[in-house]
């Protein structure tokens, strides 16, 4: 119960904001058409990393810009709510409720998650409605599993970020990491097979990069879950490195704050 009131708060301010819901509606409008036309403007020019997905980029890239606008809620929104709730002065007070600390951080991001979740699944149908993009219905139940584990994997990636906010306050190195390099080394817009040795070694260690793979096989090779496990094994074990890592960092990060007393500090 106390998730789901976490997620109706959230709700109710976010449809308070009716011109920034349009305005971002509008801004991934504008996204999926300029990629759109810069699919057609290569159309025809099939590179190598293209040929199992069929040749065509703008299916290839539709797939990658909805995984990363569904991953990067996981980067910033934890880390932005600790950050909020430090220049508030309200997190001190929520750290003396009975609630676990982690409850206030799940149930924070579950609405931010949920609504980055639609826009995934939004963005891939506009594809299919709109733009040709084509994919067999049933790759969608192993599809909605891969974006299970995403937003296991940059759940806790986003605990890691909120552990250095809680630290310094200002500076999400995490982010700009998993951020940055993600969209980089991840094959969100490119083949990572383009990418130098060492930089594929890099994309090998992001869970974006096994998403995103994961998504293209299932909608654009028509690859079935079992030909998917080991792009989910990897996922599966990204979580089991990084569960521990990120929560013994920030409850670490909360009871140093509380021993030097910077909880409100900002």
């Amino acid at each position: 119960m106390k998730l789901l009131a976490f997620v109706t708060r959230d709700f109710l301010i976010a449809a308070s904001y009716r011109f920034a819901i349009a305005l971002r509606v509008g801004g991934l409008l504008l996204s999926l058409l300029m990629f759109y036309f810069l699919g057609l403007t290569f159309s025809g020019a099939i590179a190598p990393g293209l040929e199992r997905y069929g040749g065509e980029y703008f299916p290839y890239v539709l797939i990658g810009i909805a995984v990363s606008s569904f991953v990067s809620v996981g980067l910033h929104a934890l880390s932005r709510d600790v950050r909020a709730a430090q220049v508030e002065g309200t997190l001190e007070a929520l750290l003396c409720t009975p609630t676990s600390i982690y409850t206030v951080l799940l149930g924070n991001s579950l609405w931010a998650f949920a609504t980055a979740l639609g826009t995934c699944c939004a963005l891939l149908g506009a594809g299919c409605a709109f733009l040709g993009f084509r994919c067999d219905a049933a790759a969608w139940g192993p599809a909605l599993a891969v974006l299970g584990l995403t937003f296991a994997a940059f759940l806790l990636v986003g605990i890691l970020g909120a552990a250095f906010t809680m630290r310094f306050k200002q500076g999400n190195p995490v982010a700009m990491f998993f951020g940055t390099a993600g969209y980089f080394l991840g094959g969100v817009i490119f083949p990572v097979e383009v990418l130098p040795a060492p930089f594929r070694a890099c994309a090998a260690l992001l869970p974006i990069t096994h998403a995103v793979k994961a998504l293209r096989e299932l909608f654009l090779a028509g690859a079935g879950a079992g030909e998917i496990a080991p792009l989910l094994g990897n996922l599966l074990l990204f979580i089991a490195v990084m569960a521990p890592a990120s929560l013994l960092l920030f409850a670490a990060a909360v009871k140093r704050a509380r021993r030097e007393g910077s909880l409100v500090q900002y």
